[in-house]
């Protein structure tokens, strides 16, 4: 497959795996409408504070995956590393307008970070932990966010080496560049860091 090839078919997988509604699907039974309740955001963190924690974990790893795999089958059918990020950012606007959902879909934050930790795996796993402790502390996702962020590009600038320890440019500045997006498309949609009742 030439590289044309690799950038059409990673856009269409990570789009249709983005495109997967997991926080609709796992609450199907609890009657909530996502839209109506709490936040209105059909996510994780929605659905950790007002459905139940145990489901909105699994929303959580499942929006993540949802990031990640696209990454990760680039790598499998040896698409050109620098390239690897397009898949992912193809997830995150899946699970902004995805297409099983009648384009009304979430924030993006899980699925973002999933794509970050399969194009840095060191650095992506380092934040996540680090951004969960201030989460649990400040109960803000948003603080936690930017504190995985800053651990992020910090760790993979620290290591020099190869992927899976480190990544290239391409990736460092997507990352970034992802996070600038999924901040300011969440505060242009009324949303706050802060804590979360």
């Amino acid at each position: 497959m030439d590289t044309a090839g690799h950038v059409i078919a990673m856009l269409i997988y990570g789009y249709l795996l983005g495109s997967i509604p997991f926080a609709k699907l796992l609450t199907m039974r609890s009657g909530v409408d996502l839209f109506e309740t709490g936040t209105g955001n059909p996510g994780a963190a929605n659905v950790f504070r007002k459905v139940d924690r145990r489901i909105g974990a699994a929303v959580f790893l499942a929006d993540g995956l949802k990031g990640a795999l696209p990454v990760l089958i680039a790598w499998a059918l040896g698409a050109p590393q620098d390239l690897w990020f397009i898949g992912g950012w193809a997830a995150v606007a899946g699970h902004w307008y995805p297409v099983f959902n009648r384009f009304r879909g979430g924030a993006g934050l899980a699925s973002g970070a999933g794509c970050v930790i399969a194009l840095m795996p060191i650095a992506g796993f380092a934040g996540l932990a680090l951004g969960m402790l201030v989460i649990a502390k400040m109960k803000s996702s948003g603080h936690g966010a930017l504190t995985g962020l800053i651990v992020i590009i910090g760790v993979s600038a620290a290591i020099r080496s190869d992927w899976p320890l480190s990544a290239e440019w391409p990736a460092m500045a997507s990352a970034v560049g992802l996070a600038i997006l999924l901040f300011g498309r969440a505060a242009a949609r009324g949303w706050k860091p802060g804590r979360k009742e």
